[in-house]
């Protein structure tokens, strides 16, 4: 029994780690995007920022500072793919939340 619980929290713990890589780029790609249609200089870069630090302090440093640029132009292209990334970065969370899950109840089971 002791074997199937630790294997168990092992694929909790894989699925944590490769979900939270998955949600990491999605936000990337978010942050990417936003900063090109609001017309900022090196939106890799911003995008890169966003995900760097600890406690997501990049992330909130690209919100305050992204205030003062308004929305220029989106295309449909813009439009489809944060609408992409959106949905695919809830599903990742979903995946991040379910494997802590099964982690945490395989421990205490």
């Amino acid at each position: 029994m002791e074997k199937y619980k630790m294997v168990i929290v092992a694929l909790g713990a894989a699925m944590v780690i490769a979900s939270s890589f998955f949600c990491v780029y999605q936000l990337y790609g978010l942050v990417k995007t936003d900063a090109e249609c609001r017309g900022l200089k090196h939106p890799k870069l911003w995008g890169f920022f966003a995900i760097s630090g600890n406690g997501q302090s990049g992330l909130i440093l690209y919100l305050l500072g992204r205030r003062k640029y308004p929305v220029l132009h989106m295309t449909p292209e813009q439009e489809q793919s944060m609408g992409k990334n959106k949905k695919r970065f809830g599903i990742c969370l979903s995946f991040l939340v379910l494997g802590a899950m099964i982690c945490v109840c395989a421990m205490l089971l």
